[in-house]
């Protein structure tokens, strides 16, 4: 049996024409699916409900889990008013994702966190977020890509004690992003693993050797033609395995 890894996925509630009845889809960017199996994974998507106990049925048989990207978590959820470049928040996905976190955090199973998901990571853990990079970060570079295709945009700094560095092998990389927010005061038992020019928080990770890895850039879009993007899912595919063969 491949480990099986929850991949959350958000919702789209697509403009219908007049008359036509409304509906609401769910779903993720197939790389995240893509990248998981080339590690030799089982991708399970879990689509946004609000049941805690829907969560701990889910969380409770998979190996592994997978944060993706999408909207800004409501801002409440870590105490602070919304800023005005807020945007495409969805309170019913914040409930699932800080559930499945939450879950995963008491259950030990790996976590690779991506984007919106390292957001979500901090968030659970009682950490808060720079809600818009271009007005609240003096000297902020561009951190929100508008390219054709998946650009690497701007260069990171890995600090070389941490797991990212062994995970990826290097200390410093460029990466592709889409962002306009991210980490600020960091959740509990938490660290900095790697950082943009103009400081802001690219990376974060367990201070306790936890398998728990959160990176603000888009590792699934360009897994395929850069391979140090695709350690990243080997990795938990990797140590979602060693915690099935435990069960």
């Amino acid at each position: 049996m491949k480990p099986l890894i929850l991949v959350t996925a958000g919702r789209q509630n697509p403009a219908t024409p007049r008359g036509e009845v409304q509906f609401v889809t769910t779903g993720c960017d197939l790389d995240y699916a893509t990248a998981t199996t080339r590690a030799g994974g089982a991708p399970l998507l879990f689509p946004c409900v609000d049941d805690p106990e829907a969560v701990a049925s889910a969380v409770g048989a998979v190996d592994g889990v997978m944060l993706t990207g999408g909207g800004d978590v409501v801002s409440l959820e870590y105490g602070e008013e919304p800023h005005a470049a807020s945007k495409l928040q969805d309170p019913t996905r914040d409930a699932m994702e800080l559930a499945v976190t939450r879950r995963a955090l008491e259950r030990g199973l790996p976590i690779l966190a991506i984007c919106r998901g390292a957001q979500v990571l901090n968030v659970a853990l009682g950490g808060t977020l720079i809600q818009d990079i271009p007005s609240q970060v003096p000297g902020a570079i561009k951190h929100y890509s508008e390219g054709m295709e998946p650009v690497l945009l701007h260069s990171i700094t890995i600090e070389p004690d941490s797991l990212l560095a062994r995970v990826m092998g290097t200390t410093k990389t460029a990466i592709n992003t889409w962002h306009h927010q991210s980490v600020n005061a960091l959740g509990r038992g938490l660290r900095v693993n790697c950082r943009a020019p103009d400081g802001v928080i690219e990376g974060i990770e367990a201070t306790d050797g936890r398998p728990i890895l959160g990176v603000q850039f888009h590792p699934e879009e360009c897994a395929a033609r850069y391979p140090v993007f695709q350690t990243l899912f080997d990795w938990l595919v990797r140590e979602a395995g060693a915690r099935r063969r435990e069960r």
